[in-house]
């Protein structure tokens, strides 16, 4: 009974930490979608997932494609600035695949937040504002 117990919880949390992306806009080159549910909250800082989701196959090297790459990204909603936290590189696109490459960075840089652009896009939905 506790087995069963156990493996309900287990799916119903997977079922829950699934991602739920929104697109925020694309070239020809690629695809930038964002999680819509923030990873994290402290105070004016906000963590938010995005994906580069390429049109066609990135090749590394003979061996190694990425079709995609994972930001953790944190946004200051009190000032427009933004810096990448972690990077995944998947073979597959939108997640999917193999993971080919990960960096957590340390001491990432703030950068601006230009206007007009996807990190725009990108902050306001993290802060919820349009």
């Amino acid at each position: 009974m506790r087995r069963a117990v156990f493996a309900l919880a287990t799916f119903l949390l997977a079922g829950g930490a699934q991602a739920e992306w929104i697109s925020l806009g694309r070239t020809d080159s690629f695809r930038v979608y964002i999680d819509q549910k923030p990873t994290q909250k402290n105070g004016d800082l906000v963590q938010i997932w995005q994906i580069m989701d390429f049109t066609s196959a990135q090749w590394v090297d003979a061996r190694t494609v990425v079709g995609s790459i994972k930001n953790l990204v944190e946004y200051d909603c009190s000032q427009p600035r933004f810096r990448t936290l972690f990077v995944e590189a998947y073979s597959e696109q939108m997640g999917d695949g193999r993971m080919v490459a990960n960096e957590q960075l340390s001491n990432p840089q703030w950068e601006v937040v230009e206007a007009g652009g996807t990190a725009e896009k990108s902050r306001q939905a993290a802060c919820g504002k349009k």
